[in-house]
């Protein structure tokens, strides 16, 4: 998949983002990233072009935007 298309399904999956749910979680493995759970967080489990990075997120978004602020760290992870 491109890193267009990647970024265009990840803002898809984390718009209005209040609480990481089932229909995420599957979202999130079809595009190849791993999903931990943790007390109070979610960890991302992403392979990229430089090894497997971790990229820790709020289990709860705090507003709208948090979901979306989350995409480039994501991106740039699976990318770079």
């Amino acid at each position: 998949m491109a890193e267009k298309e990647f970024r265009m399904e990840l803002k898809r999956v984390f718009r209005d983002y209040k609480r990481m749910n089932q229909k995420m979680e599957s979202s999130l493995r079809r595009l190849g990233i791993e999903i931990v759970r943790k007390k109070n967080h979610v960890v991302l489990s992403i392979e990229g072009i430089s090894g497997v990075r971790m990229i820790p997120i709020s289990s709860t978004g705090s507003d709208w935007r948090s979901g979306l602020n989350m995409v480039p760290k994501i991106v740039y992870a699976k990318y770079h």
